[in-house]
């Protein structure tokens, strides 16, 4: 029997060669893959191709970028979403990880350990790992081993300490081809390197003249290799002198290509085109008051990292790009260099007894350093005499970094983690150990990079910057031009995925640099944190028993326990209550990671997938999480060039300059140092609240404890919430007052759905209220007749007076000029009006901006830079109306014009109240209280979150803290009155937008019917011949070797599982939802029920996620999270393209999702381009075009289905398709639709019944009853099919594989989109 599987390889992507560009040996991860194994070398090392060099489409670089400028033509293609798909093989075969080349867990932990090795020059230990993986993974390595690998590993004997161990090197050189690898150019840069710098010209003269025979490489692509060094051009030089008495003739020829191309390469003068800055930083920071600091760790941290900016000023660095390289590449470093000033400062003054004139808290963190330093140095030594298992694997890690580095690291990461994952005082041992390790791997990764980086790698990188920077890289023909390149370079790079979901490669450069899999992370992590357990004291007043005498005893700062969170035993890392008292007054829970700020120069631009965003830092464009199957659909897409237009989308984002609003940040900073509760700031406090009376009957009444207890939970939680706060206002403060006279960037990238976010965490727009109020764009611009108008719109809006027209607006504002000035001119001892806005800080810049407008005597001239918002009205049923054509719901959203907003919110507000105003008049008591309360702001937020899958129990939630704030409902009641209103609210909204809940019914259908879908290939696959009919489609070496592969692992992993039918599809149900959005980023749902696996370390075992455990997908939470994120994709679709369009039309963009800011003087071209773009959007058959996404992509799948026998009939008449169409109802998707807002009786019903079990779980757990389960992570959402297993015993049932089908899209209605241009409130 012939299978199609080997048809699966061939439908991945091919990329074309440039015929200039040798072909060498393909890469050994799929059969039929195009992709190469390693492609010539000088695209790695050659500069930046010249602006006439001929590009794709056949113009030059030179006339598209003449203006500064240019016009984007990436608008021009239609937008569509029904091409430019990609389809990779199923994750349930095995031939998907062979034909994606996802490493298996055990070998990418091989490959690192490997790597760790020869970076920290251990050649032996190298050398005996290669050995084995060669001779025990021998399949293993024919598939995943490269010449990226093999040529790190030689390099390592080139860079081997004292000299280089040529011989090793050699012999390995000789055995690739034997390991089925031919060398490339860069194996024969690093043998010849070595053999130089041992001083061994003639044979480095014979290696060169043995590659001239043997190969078609030219002496520049060796001279152009990533391995050589900056001056090695030396080496060279001296090769070419020392053979020159060599008469041969091949020999002489050799040597004068070598010298031709050694002055071509290495004598390039210097790229002409200087660095576009935007700004030049200013020389000194100007003379700002200092913020009364809350004593945070983290904060002194930051302050001492930003310190850097100034002293690099000093220190006479000006180039913006060389001060932001210098600041990325500092970090922990400034941390240790600070500590060990102010230790010798305080020494110096003479101050020896007290060491430090430092914070008690800082004081004790520098002596855990002190102590720990040489622990880890010695335990560094034991492991390279150890011949333990653990030792030989975390050893070669330790050694990567200094004792130094690597103790700051542990003490801050664990410092950092305190009070998170939901335990008090302590953190999570599995989450402290993996992210100790990542935090040590990142460093390491900085390190690297910073090293390996050579002078003309950076130069092009600068140019590449300067293009962005000066606004030419916007130009589509130079920028294609550019990310062809880019994609080149990436195609030489041996990007492996491991199974964890993260991609391997690091280096700009292509060379290998694997991730660390979480289990090598959480053992390097393990040993740090113990080392540190054990160093770490903390001075604890006492009293010596036989004395009487108070004395101060050294107890351990940290201890290792167990605790039940979430009803399970989990062991944790807990702080003891001295440490836990320190940290009250000193709190450290939200350390930044000093890499993360705002950038001084623009970011680096999205080129491809994983080549943009901080200069010296490698990233991906998408915030992924155990999701490899979504990182290999973005690369592909990548790869392909599908993502032109969202990769451009982000860096318009990350264009935006910026700058803090003085005047704003003046009036806070006077607030904060105040103490006192001045808007969000949070007053500063005044000791531990005292806690509840213990009621009479606290022993007795188990629900007497329980409510105490959760009443002093609510104290405790308010009590840190508060510090929390005031901690990360201080956050916010430090890092705007470092950049007060500095404009900044926010590099972006995007969640799965394709949702932009700022990277930098602490200060950007998509922040708080604090953060938007500091915020202000660096460019002014004047305001124009159209911006004073909407200026004072935007006060008005911001002042809470946003539901009238837009002339109402106005004279809003100017009826209240007086209290504008005031607020302006005395904004804390004034009147406070902007304090009446639920956005003060954003209403105190506004009011700041019309009063410096008002008193210029022109405001139209005034040169304003404050954003002006315009926000879209609940976007997301605007998708939802707009897709449906719901005329009603089209009205109700400001799709439709009119000549006042609509106001979804008071319009279901509305509804609630007729609804319960009949239900009172009946004499239900619960309407009798509500009835005349329900207001606009109680529904609010429900609705606003309606359409992206709000549930039952949150819409409850968000009602009864709504309900808490009025004082006439009985406070014993508010639960109850909750969730009746969420019913209400549910019904009114499924009444409303009956459209939307027809899609909303059709995708969940949709998605339901994916999740429980296999391959038709998986099914077959289980037979036993099918070893023959993968053999019959192998046409090649690497073909067979791929298959023999792929059936091996068939087998071994068919005789692990139960037996497979459609009666127990079992763990082959890995079917996720996949789709494309308009713009062609192709989205995959990451939805799936992870394994465990068990990693013994020091501290303790855990249990980890196993990538390689057959990962099934969660059927439940891919049917219900299809929805909202489908709208959420359209919601970023419509962003990105408006982004787009309004840089090509000269606009300042910015956006907090469905908010887009610009300046007020360009509000109205804003306007016209974001009505163009959605009706774009919505111009094409969306939904149509996902439902043949859908055939197309599942065909040939099957689903289980299962028919009841009649006991007096053997076999039913209704058809299979009959069948099928019964059980994948919409009707029944939509009542196991636990997640979507509109949910019927017996939804809530369900919601309720799994509340009222977590509450029980939760006061088991405050007894202690409940059964243990080490080191468990969250509990995960049952499939509620799994709850109908009971209701099916005693029957009979037949169980058939029937074809993937999909239901037909429900009618669309009346609404014309086109209306959307004459809406006045669409955005307002």
């Amino acid at each position: 029997m012939s299978l199609p599987l080997a048809s699966l390889y061939r439908q991945l992507p091919r990329r074309s060669l440039q015929s200039n560009v040798a072909i060498q040996q393909l890469h050994r991860h799929a059969p039929h893959s195009a992709t190469l194994r390693k492609p010539v070398a000088w695209q790695r090392r050659a500069g930046i191709a010249t602006a006439e060099k001929p590009i794709n489409n056949g113009a030059h670089a030179t006339e598209s970028a003449s203006s500064s400028m240019p016009p984007l033509d990436i608008m021009k293609s239609t937008v569509t979403s029904g091409h430019k798909r990609i389809v990779l093989p199923h994750p349930s075969l095995p031939a998907y990880k062979v034909a994606s080349r996802v490493l298996p867990t055990n070998i990418a932990e091989s490959f690192t350990v490997l790597y760790a090795c020869i970076r920290s020059h251990d050649m032996d230990r190298a050398t005996r790992v290669m050995v084995e993986l060669y001779k025990n993974k021998p399949e293993e390595m024919k598939i995943f081993a490269d010449n990226h690998i093999y040529n790190t590993f030689l390099e390592g004997f080139v860079e081997a300490s004292p000299k280089p161990l040529t011989s090793q090197c050699l012999t390995w050189f000789d055995q690739m081809r034997k390991h089925n690898l031919t060398p490339d150019a860069d194996t024969y840069a690093i043998v010849t390197r070595g053999f130089m710098k041992a001083a061994g010209f003639q044979t480095a003269r014979a290696i060169l003249q043995e590659m001239k025979k043997d190969t078609n490489f030219t002496m520049e692509q060796v001279l152009r290799s990533p391995y050589l060094k900056d001056g090695d051009e030396q080496l060279f030089l001296k090769l070419i002198e020392e053979n020159r008495s060599n008469a041969s003739r091949g020999v002489t020829e050799m040597l004068g290509e070598l010298e031709t191309a050694t002055k071509s390469v290495f004598n390039i003068e210097p790229t002409e085109q200087a660095l576009e800055a935007s700004h030049v930083i200013a020389d000194a920071l100007s003379q700002v008051p200092e913020a009364r600091s809350t004593n945070s760790t983290g904060v002194k941290f930051l302050q001492e990292h930003l310190a850097t900016l100034e002293q690099s000023k000093k220190s006479g660095v000006t180039d913006p790009y060389e001060l932001q390289l210098r600041i990325e590449e500092r970090a922990y470093e400034v941390a240790l260099e600070k500590l060990n000033y102010e230790k010798q400062e305080t020494l110096a003054r003479g101050d020896k007894l007290g060491a430090m004139n430092l914070s008690p808290l800082k004081r004790i963190m520098w002596n855990w350093h002190q102590r720990l330093t040489p622990l880890i140095a010695e335990e560094v030594q034991r492991c390279e005499k150890s011949n333990e298992s653990d030792r030989r694997v975390y050893g070669p890690f330790l050694k990567l970094l200094p004792a130094e580095k690597l103790s700051v690291i542990t003490i801050l990461e664990l410092m950092r983690l305190h009070g998170s994952s939901g335990v008090a005082d302590g953190m999570k041992t599995a989450r402290a150990l993996i992210d100790v390790g990542r935090a040590v791997e990142m460093e390491w990764n900085a390190v690297l990079m910073k090293d390996r980086q050579s002078q003309q790698s950076r130069a092009r990188n600068q140019e590449t910057h300067a293009l962005f920077s000066s606004g030419k890289l916007f130009n589509m023909a130079l920028r294609r031009e550019r990310m062809r390149l880019s994609n080149q370079t990436e195609a030489s790079a041996s990007v492996l995925t491991t199974t964890d979901g993260e991609t391997v490669t690091a280096l700009d450069s292509g060379e290998w640099n694997p991730v660390w899999p979480s289990a090598t992370r959480a053992k390097v992590g393990s040993v740090l944190t113990s080392l540190l357990i054990e160093a770490a004291t903390i001075p604890t007043p006492s009293v010596n028993p036989e004395t009487g005498n108070k004395i101060t005893e050294m107890i351990p700062a940290f201890f290792h326990t167990y605790q039940y969170v979430r009803g399970k035993r989990v062991g944790i890392i807990k702080f003891s209550p001295n440490l836990t008292e320190m940290l009250s007054k000193e709190p450290v829970r939200d350390t930044l990671h000093p890499r993360l700020l705002p950038m001084l120069v623009p970011p680096r631009p999205w080129l491809t997938w994983n080549s943009g965003g901080y200069l010296s830092t490698k990233s991906i464009c998408m915030r992924i999480k155990d999701s490899p199957e979504q990182v290999l659909y973005l690369k592909r897409a990548s790869e392909e060039s599908y993502l032109d237009r969202v990769l451009t989308g982000l860096d318009v984002l990350g264009a935006t300059r910026w700058k803090v609003n003085r005047p704003v940040f003046d009036v806070i900073l006077q607030a904060w140092n105040s103490g006192d509760a001045i808007a969000d700031i949070p007053p500063v406090s005044e000791g531990n609240l005292p806690l509840p009376e213990k009621p009479e009957n606290y022993a007795t009444d188990p629900k007497a404890k329980l409510d105490w207890i959760k009443k002093v939970k609510e104290l405790q939680n308010t009590e840190r919430n508060h510090h929390s706060l005031r901690c990360d206002v201080n956050y916010k403060v430090e890092t705007a007052r470092a950049f007060l006279d500095t404009p900044m960037y926010f590099p972006h990238n995007m969640d799965f759905r394709g949702r932009a976010y700022p990277i930098p965490p602490t200060l950007n727009h998509l922040g708080n209220d604090l953060c938007r109020g500091l915020l202000q764009f660096d460019v002014a611009k004047p305001l124009g007749t159209s911006g004073y108008r909407w200026l004072k719109i935007h006060l008005a809006n911001l002042h809470g007076y946003d539901k009238h027209s837009f002339t109402e607006r106005e004279n809003y504002v100017m009826e209240n000029l007086d209290h504008i000035f005031d607020s302006a001119d005395n904004p804390l001892n004034g009147s406070r009006w902007w304090l009446q806005s639920e956005d003060p800080w954003q209403c105190l810049a506004a009011c700041y901006e019309v009063s410096a407008a008002v008193r210029s005597g022109d405001p139209e001239n005034f040169k304003s830079r404050l954003p002006i918002h315009q926000d879209g009205t609940c976007n997301g049923l605007q998708h939802y109306a707009a897709l449906g054509g719901d005329l009603a719901g089209a009205q109700a959203v400001n799709l439709a014009p009119s000549d006042r907003p609509a106001d979804v919110y008071t319009g279901v507000a509305e509804m609630v109240n007729k609804l319960v105003d009949l239900e009172a008049a009946e004499g239900n008591p619960d309407a009798v209280i509500l009835q005349g309360k329900i207001s606009r702001k109680i529904v609010k937020q429900t609705v606003m979150t309606n359409v992206y899958g709000v549930t039952f129990v949150g819409a409850r939630q968000q009602i009864e803290n709504r309900l808490k704030e009025r004082s006439d409902i009985p406070s014993d009641q508010v639960y109850h009155l909750a969730g009746y209103l969420a019913k209400k609210v549910f019904a009114s909204l499924g009444e409303m937008f009956n459209g939307a809940r027809q899609i909303q019914d059709w995708l969940t259908d949709s998605a339901r019917r994916i999740a429980k879908s296999i391959p038709e290939e998986t099914i077959k696959a289980m037979d036993a011949n099918i070893g023959e009919g993968f053999k019959a489609d192998a046409h090649s070496e690497l073909d067979q070797t791929a298959m023999e592969y792929t059936i091996e692992k068939i087998y071994a992993t068919a005789n692990k599982k139960k037996s497979f039918s459609a009666r127990n599809p079992g763990a082959n149900q890995m079917t996720s939802v996949v789709w494309t959005t308009p713009l062609g980023l192709p989205i995959v749902q990451p939805y799936r029920r992870v394994g465990k696996r068990q990693v013994s370390t020091l501290l303790q075992t855990v249990f980890i996620e196993d990538p390689d455990a057959s990962c099934p997908v969660n059927a439940h939470k891919q049917s219900t999270a299809f929805p909202p994120n489908f709208i959420h994709s359209l919601d970023a679709t419509h962003m990105l393209m408006s982004a787009v369009a309004c840089q090509t039309a000269g606009l300042a963009f910015a956006s907090v999702h469905d908010s887009y800011w610009t300046h007020a003087a360009d509000v109205d071209t804003m306007n016209k381009v974001i009505r163009d773009q959605f009706i774009e959007l919505h111009k094409q058959p969306i939904m149509e075009s996902l439902r043949t996404e859908f055939i197309e992509r599942y065909q040939g799948y099957k689903v289980p289905v299962s028919r009841e026998v009649p006991r007096a009939i053997k076999a039913t008449k209704k058809s299979a398709k009959q069948e099928a169409e019964k059980l994948l109802s919409p009707e029944k998707a939509h009542e196991e639709v636990l997640s979507m807002g509109f949910a019927t009786e017996d939804v809530v019903r369900k919601e309720l019944e799994d509340m009222k079990k977590s509450e029980n779980n939760e006061l088991a757990a405050i007894f202690g009853t409940v059964n243990d389960e080490d080191d468990a992570d969250d509990e995960n959402d049952e499939d509620p099919d799994a709850a109908s297993a009971a209701a099916t015993r005693g029957k009979k049932f037949t169980h058939s594989w029937e074809d993937l089908t999909f239901m037909p899209l429900p009618a669309k209605g009346e609404f014309d989109i086109q209306q959307v241009k004459e809406s006045d409130y669409f955005f307002h």
